[in-house]
């Protein structure tokens, strides 16, 4: 296996690679979705455009937090030797491991400050969570625009924290595709496209019908399209996550209403 490790230089940081691989494929992937708005190149998959902010104008603030609260935060996380650091390479197993519990944990923190913290009828406006849902999930770059508090507590904490826990050591390949994969996921829920809308047109027989409806489900946009919508639903669940918390706690986008129901009944 290539060593990967070997062509940093001694003065780069991992941390400080991992950030500015990640700040290539955000804006490189969040300039393709900005392209296809304007040309509509993609625009059958489209099917939330509802932004009262046009790119330029969301940039700065999407820079600042990248710049200034999560470029800091990872050479923290390396300087204090809870991420970044360690092993330089991971078994495959590891690997693998590695991969899905980043998946679990960022379900699980992201849950938590999202929903208990960041919607508190006291806090959203405080924290600046608001800023965020000004929004309207319709353009890709959006993903990131928040406030300083909003965006340490749902995107920062949520990538790092998981890091710093399953041990990742300094494997450069592994940080290199979290970043990368973390990037292009925000994006696309955030970009109005969803690439499951024309999965289910003609899906022929009943084999490939069940195949095609867990492919739609894997790769649509809609559960967080929803959250923006309806505020209180899918809290962590969406696009290249597990969602187990909003399914455990019923607050998944397709569970909250009969969940409600039940519960007024209940009453």
């Amino acid at each position: 296996m290539l060593d990967v490790s070997s062509f940093l230089p001694w003065w780069l940081p991992l941390s400080v690679l991992a950030w500015a691989v990640q700040m290539a494929v955000f804006h490189g992937v969040g300039l393709f979705f900005e392209w296809s708005d304007r040309t509509g190149m993609l625009s059958s998959f489209k099917v939330r455009d509802i932004e009262r902010l046009t790119y330029f104008q969301l940039l700065p603030r999407v820079l600042f937090n990248q710049v200034f609260i999560l470029l800091p935060a990872m050479v923290a996380f390396q300087c204090a030797g809870l991420a970044f650091t360690g092993a330089p390479h991971l078994s495959a197993l590891h690997f693998v491991a590695g991969m899905v519990l980043m998946g679990v944990g960022h379900d699980v923190v992201q849950y938590i400050f999202h929903r208990f913290v960041l919607h508190r009828p006291g806090l959203i406006r405080k924290l600046g969570h608001s800023v965020h849902h000004s929004t309207g999930a319709s353009k890709s770059i959006s993903a990131c625009y928040m406030s300083p508090a909003d965006f340490f507590l749902e995107i920062v904490l949520p990538y790092l924290v998981p890091l710093a826990l399953i041990g990742a050591g300094a494997d450069v390949f592994f940080h290199l595709t979290v970043a990368s994969f973390g990037a292009i996921g925000g994006l696309y829920e955030h970009s109005g496209y969803d690439f499951a809308v024309r999965l289910l047109r003609d899906a022929g027989s009943h084999s490939r019908l069940r195949l095609l409806t867990w492919l739609a489900a894997a790769v649509t946009s809609k559960a967080h399209g929803e959250h923006h919508r309806r505020s209180n639903v899918s809290f962590s669940d969406g696009f290249g996550s597990p969602g187990i918390c909003d399914t455990i706690f019923k607050t998944r986008w397709d569970m909250a209403e009969a969940a409600q129901k039940a519960a007024d009944q209940q009453s």
